[in-house]
């Protein structure tokens, strides 16, 4: 699948970008694809600025535990975490492109016991 292909063309409102994004970390999690830390996009072919994305793990929903996550069950180099990063890149071009503001956060919550929730912070990099 080529990188304009993972993320449907179809999403154009905040509510759809938001699910597109939840269901994204839920695939790449229990794919052995880990948190709590912080990626950098840059687009130079486009107009949008540099974006650094910040997914952090959160206590689960309604209890005051934090959920440790699972280590992974793959070695670091048998992860999929460049697809993810491919991924998550053209879901933020994409989103950009059907007006989605960033310079915000959003708070996922999954219903699975063992799915940690995850606070996603996107926000535009700006240069000196």
């Amino acid at each position: 699948m080529s990188r304009t292909q993972s993320v449907p063309l179809w999403m154009a409102s905040p509510e759809e970008f938001r699910s597109t994004l939840k269901m994204v970390l839920s695939t790449a999690y229990k794919n052995d694809r880990r948190f709590d830390r912080s990626w950098t996009f840059s687009y130079p072919d486009d107009d949008l600025s540099d974006l650094m994305v910040e997914i952090t793990h959160l206590e689960k929903g309604g209890t005051e535990v934090l959920m440790n996550p699972p280590q992974p069950t793959k070695p670091p180099e048998q992860a999929v975490v460049k697809d993810f990063r491919d991924v998550l890149g053209d879901l933020l071009l994409k989103g950009h492109h059907r007006g989605i503001e960033f310079d915000r956060s959003w708070t996922l919550r999954y219903p699975e016991a063992d799915h940690p929730d995850l606070m996603v912070e996107v926000t535009h990099v700006r240069g000196d």
